[in-house]
């Protein structure tokens, strides 16, 4: 299955276990090398994980439980291309790419409870797929992790929509007090899943550090490796269900290096490196007709029966087929971001507000988030927060987080062309220009904001999902072939490859869902492993840790069919919220201010919290099957 943006439809698709005894050694990097030092002679799952955000560190901490039980091998290797042995501050001005990287930028992110509620559920009932897995109630990384995110953000409680001239079109709030880590910890019972969503805003920045902080107790077990300053460029040196990473030192550009070198093998390779992950673009989309599930023919209106094997289909499909599933979108509007001081005016709560004519749009948030300490900035041990050391939480700083979307052709076009060009001032009074005149306190929060720290990007996105990889091998030896007709190192199939987060499918920021999406993925790949370690158990009693790669296989497949549910559930809300509060053209702008925006100030107040709150449970994947979520 394949998600396309903006069509809303799918294209047809294609016994218990005992605590390992050894504690694998942690990896340290040297240099020009990339192969970890862990025992290489177990013949259970042996996993990476290229990117070292969000996605990418929320999934090695799911699966750090499963390597203290010994059910896979550890540890879990983490390949981040960026160094974090130095804070980088990040200040104002036009963005290469959306996304944070493995540092983060200083302005405040929306995270849904869905995100951090495995971690809590985990806590609370231990995983609880596989009897004696995972079985751990005290975990001190998702303890630390859990109560820093609390100290350092604040929950979002009133909420609504607006219109420039301050009229609300719906109102509502948020649980702004969910069941929390505190509540489990002191043995209150709730479940964890019978509360309503949670919206917690933190800046990128913490949400970052407060991972870091994890992976380091996690890293002190011997259950994560984290691999800094290694770009991961490919894949190679298959040999049967096992492939091996292309690796090169990252210059502090995050440029790569000359010389390459091989990681050691791995069965599965999880690639959570963001908009322009590598390994999409090499490996992604390369779907065959005659090998997969989903045919291109289907995908691109090719005739099946006239299609043959031939060099020139072959050299198609690799190239035409696999260039459009892997397409970034632009998607005609630009995004601006920034911290405010916290304002006193009235109307400086949480709303968010649809334009008219222009087609715009403009959201604060105020939230607290502990203060940095200006002495030790550029110290990355400053940056890592504990909930423990209470020092780092003495100060809370107010602030009201603002974002603003234009996609009016006239401004679009003028930061398309001479947008970098433009200094931090006169890009400030272009904003204050296009939304001085809308209601308390959008000019307001603009002007208090600093020239130099609003961030800015041309909104990008891709068209379609990317499905899991189950062919490597088939792609490795197509380059090889290309470079010179040399096979390479290819003997078997390779690992599977399976992408999450951005990687998989980067979405537009209107419900603040990308790092949830993100975060949710690592829950979701431990829920699959679970399945695929009992089916193990259940195919082969005599050796039930034992790699199957077929079993693996179906399961990713599946997961990859619930996350697109799930992703789904989120196109279809965000499309409609960007309809409603950016109407493009005459029809859909009649419509959305003469007729919906009417209808939605007259109807009652019950009703709209009602329906408010169905499509934020909707967005969410709340909705529906229990497993649709993907989670």
């Amino acid at each position: 299955m394949t998600i396309a943006r903006r069509s809303f439809y799918f294209i047809n698709k294609c016994s218990s276990c005992v605590l390992a005894a050894t504690i694998y050694p942690t990896y340290t990097h040297p240099t020009k090398r990339c192969a970890s030092t862990a025992n290489e002679t177990d013949n259970k799952l042996r996993i990476a994980i290229v990117g070292g955000g969000a996605a990418g560190m929320t999934t090695a901490l799911h699966l750090a439980p499963l390597v203290s039980a010994g059910v896979i091998s550890g540890p879990i290797d983490v390949y981040e291309a960026s160094s974090a042995s130095k804070y980088q501050k990040v200040g104002g001005g036009r963005q290469s790419h959306p996304g944070s990287g493995s540092r983060g930028r200083d302005i405040g992110v929306g995270i849904w409870s869905t995100a951090w509620k495995p971690f809590l559920r985990s806590l609370e009932k231990g995983l609880g797929a596989l009897d004696g897995i995972g079985k751990e109630k005290n975990r001190q990384s998702y303890i630390a992790l859990l109560k820093d995110l609390e100290m350092c953000g604040s929950y979002v409680k009133e909420v609504g929509y607006r219109t420039p001239d301050g009229s609300w079109l719906v109102q509502s709030e948020l649980n702004a007090r969910p069941y929390g880590v505190e509540d489990v910890l002191s043995g209150k019972s709730k479940d964890v899943g019978s509360d309503d969503p949670a919206l917690l805003f933190v800046r990128e920045k913490d949400l970052l550090s407060c991972l870091r902080n994890a992976i380091k107790i996690e890293k002190n077990l011997g259950t994560i490796a984290l691999h800094t300053g290694v770009r991961v460029n490919g894949i190679d040196n298959i040999s049967g269900d096992m492939g091996s990473l292309v690796c090169s030192n990252a210059t502090e550009n995050n440029e790569t290096g000359e010389e390459e070198t091989s990681s050691k093998p791995y069965h599965l390779i999880i690639a959570a490196d963001g908009l322009n992950s590598t390994l999409r673009s090499r490996y992604a989309g390369h779907h065959s007709m005659y090998s997969s599930g989903m045919g291109s023919s289907q995908l691109y209106g090719i005739n099946r029966k006239k299609a043959t094997k031939s060099a020139n289909y072959e050299k198609w499909e690799h190239t035409t087929a696999h260039r459009q599933i892997t397409q970034v979108e632009d998607r005609d509007y630009i995004v601006f971001r920034g911290n405010a001081p916290k304002l006193q005016e009235d109307g400086s709560g949480s709303f968010q507000t649809w334009g008219e004519k222009k087609s715009m749009r403009f959201a604060a948030v105020p939230f607290r988030h502990a203060l940095d300490d200006e002495d030790n900035e550029e110290n990355d041990n400053a940056r890592e927060f504990r909930h423990d050391k209470s020092k780092w939480f003495e100060k809370k700083d107010d602030k009201e987080v603002w974002f603003a979307t234009i996609n009016d052709e006239g401004i679009y076009e003028t930061y398309r062309t001479v947008g970098t060009s433009l200094n931090a001032e006169e890009r400030k009074q272009l904003l204050l220009d296009a939304f001085g005149s809308w209601h308390k306190p959008v000019r307001t929060l603009i002007e208090t904001t600093p020239a130099d720290e609003i961030l800015y990007e041309i909104a990008v996105s891709h068209r379609f999902n990317a499905s899991p990889v189950f062919d490597v091998s088939s792609i490795v030896e197509f380059e090889h072939k290309c470079k010179g007709g040399a096979t390479g190192r290819v003997n078997g199939r390779g690992p599977a490859l399976v992408f999450i987060g951005d990687s998989m499918m980067t979405v537009d920021p209107v419900l603040a869902q990308g790092f949830t999406i993100a975060m949710e993925s690592g829950a979701s790949i431990v829920q699959s492993l679970e399945r695929v370690i009992k089916d193990q158990a259940i195919s082969n009693p005599s050796d039930p840790l034992c790699y199957q790669p077929d079993i693996l296989r179906k399961e990713m497949k599946e997961r990859h069919s619930r996350t697109e549910h799930r992703i789904l559930s989120l196109l279809r809300s965000t499309e409609l919220v960007q309809q409603l509060a950016q109407p493009h053209g005459f029809v859909s702008s009649t419509i959305a201010t003469k007729i919906v925006r009417p209808m939605m100030k007259i109807c009652p107040d019950g009703l709209k919290k009602a329906i408010f709150g169905c499509m934020i449970k909707y967005s969410l994947g709340l909705t529906g099957a229990k497993d649709n979520n993907g989670r």
